[in-house]
C-alpha cells in the first residue's frame, strides 16, 4: 500500500502554513525510508512495529475486492444549482432573511413548547438540544442560508460540522453534515463568467473537455473534471464570484445572527479565532499563492515512496482559477470497511507525514475535513487534497 498527498498548498516555506489540493496520480513501490535517516528506526517500523507491511494474504484479498474502475469524487445528491449573491448588498439580504426566519422560528417552537405535552426545557444533550432557536426548522433555515451565500459563511458551517455532540447537539451535528460534504453550486452562466474573466475568452483552447457541472462544491470554490489536449485528466477549481470581496461582512453578519440565536458556544469565536479565520479565508482566495505553495510541497515530497503531490496545470492557474491533476477515490469516513490492518496503514502514514511536516518541512497541510482525504482501493493509496480547503474549499 501507498499513500499519496493530493492538494494544493497554501503557506511559505520556513514557517507552518496550510494546504488546499485536488486528487492526483498513483505512485509506484519505493525504498521504505523517510527524511535522511534512510533505514534504522525507519526499518524496525516498517518491519516489526505498527507501520509493518501487509502480508501477502492481505494484498491478494485487497486486489480480488478492488474496484474494476476507479471511483471518481461525486457531487452529493443534495447539491443544486443555485446563483451566487456576488454582491454585498445581495449578500446581506440573505443574512436578513436567516435573521428574519430565525424568530419567526423561535415563536413557533416556543408556542409549540406551551401547549400540553410540551417541553419547556431539553433534558441531557449539549444545551443547544433546550434552546428555541435551534428547532429543527431553524437548523434547516440556518444550512439552507450558508449553502446559498456560501464564502466565509460556509467555512464557519463547515467549522462547526467537525465537532463532536459533546460540543453541539446531535441534531445540528447531523444537518451541518451536508454543509461539510458538499455546497450548492453556480450556474453555469455565472462559471463560464469567471473563467472567461480569468483564462479569457479564448480559455476553451485551453482544455479538450470541460465539463459542466461540478464534481465537488464548497465554501470558496467548485471543481469541474476537465480534460487536457495531451489527455491528461484534470480537476479546474473557480472561484465563487464576490466571495474574496465579502470575507470580513460575511463572518460579522453570521457571527451576529448565531450570537442572537445562542446556536454557538460561549467563548467559541474569540477576537482572535476571527482575525485568524478572516486572514486564512484571505489566502484561500488567491489561488496564484495556492498553486506556488503546491509545487513547493510537490518538490518536498518528489522522492517519497507513500506520498505524491499532483502538479499544477499552470496554463489553468490564476487568481480565481486552479487547475490540478485529478485521481479518484473514497473519503476515509468511508472507509469502515476496510481490514484494519489497511486502517493501520493508512493512519499511520498520515501520522508519520503530520511530523514529517511539522520538524522536518516546516509546512504543513492543516485542513481536518474527512472529505479531504481520499482513499483509492485499486491502488492502495490515500490522498489528501486539502487545498485552501479544496478538497474543496
Amino acid at each position: 500500500m501507498w499513500l499519496k498527498v493530493g492538494g494544493l498548498l497554501r503557506g511559505t516555506g520556513g514557517q507552518l502554513g496550510q494546504t488546499v489540493g485536488w486528487p492526483c496520480g498513483a505512485l509506484g513501490p519505493g525504498p521504505h525510508r523517510w527524511g535522511p535517516c534512510g533505514g534504522s528506526w525507519a526499518q524496525k517500523f516498517y518491519q516489526d512495529g505498527p507501520g509493518r507491511g501487509l502480508g501477502e494474504e492481505d494484498i491478494r484479498r485487497a486486489r480480488e475486492a478492488r474496484p474494476r474502475k476507479t471511483p471518481r469524487p461525486q457531487l452529493s445528491d443534495r447539491s443544486r444549482e443555485r446563483k451566487v449573491p456576488a454582491s454585498r448588498i445581495s449578500r446581506l439580504a440573505n443574512f436578513g432573511g436567516l435573521a428574519v426566519g430565525l424568530g419567526l422560528g423561535v415563536l413557533a417552537e416556543m408556542a409549540k413548547k406551551s401547549m400540553p405535552g410540551g417541553r419547556l426545557q431539553s433534558e441531557g444533550g449539549s444545551g443547544l438540544d433546550s434552546s428555541p432557536f435551534l428547532s429543527e426548522a431553524n437548523a434547516e433555515r440556518i444550512v439552507q442560508t450558508l449553502c446559498t451565500v456560501r464564502g466565509a459563511a460556509l467555512k464557519v458551517g463547515q467549522m462547526l460540522s467537525i465537532q463532536d455532540n459533546s460540543f453541539i447537539s446531535p441534531q445540528l451535528q447531523h444537518i451541518f453534515e451536508r454543509v461539510r460534504q458538499s455546497a450548492d453550486f453556480m450556474p453555469r452562466w455565472q462559471m463560464l463568467r469567471v473563467l472567461e474573466e480569468e483564462l479569457g475568452r479564448d480559455w476553451q483552447a485551453k482544455v479538450a473537455s470541460l465539463e459542466e457541472v461540478p464534481f465537488a462544491a464548497a465554501s470558496i470554490g467548485q471543481v469541474h473534471q476537465g480534460l487536457l489536449r495531451d489527455g491528461t485528466e484534470v480537476a479546474v477549481k473557480i472561484q465563487y464570484p464576490g466571495i474574496a470581496q465579502s470575507i470580513q461582512s460575511d463572518v460579522q453578519n453570521l457571527l451576529a445572527v448565531l450570537k442572537m440565536s445562542a446556536a454557538l458556544p460561549a467563548g467559541l469565536f474569540a477576537e482572535q479565532s476571527l482575525q485568524a479565520l478572516q486572514q486564512e479565508l484571505a489566502w484561500e482566495c488567491d489561488y496564484r499563492r495556492e498553486a506556488a505553495c503546491a509545487q513547493n510541497f510537490r518538490q518536498l515530497l518528489a522522492n517519497d515512496p507513500f506520498f505524491r503531490v499532483p502538479a499544477v496545470v499552470k496554463e489553468l492557474c490564476t487568481t480565481r482559477v486552479l487547475g490540478m491533476e485529478l485521481a479518484g477515490g473514497v473519503p476515509l469516513d468511508q472507509c469502515q470497511g476496510l481490514s484494519q490492518d489497511l486502517r493501520n496503514q493508512i493512519c499511520f502514514q498520515l501520522l508519520t507525514l503530520c511530523l514529517r511536516e511539522l520538524f522536518e518541512f516546516r509546512f504543513m497541510q492543516t485542513d481536518p475535513n474527512w472529505a479531504n482525504f481520499l482513499y483509492d482501493a485499486s491502488s492502495h493509496q490515500t490522498e489528501s487534497h486539502s487545498v485552501a480547503q479544496a478538497g474543496v474549499q
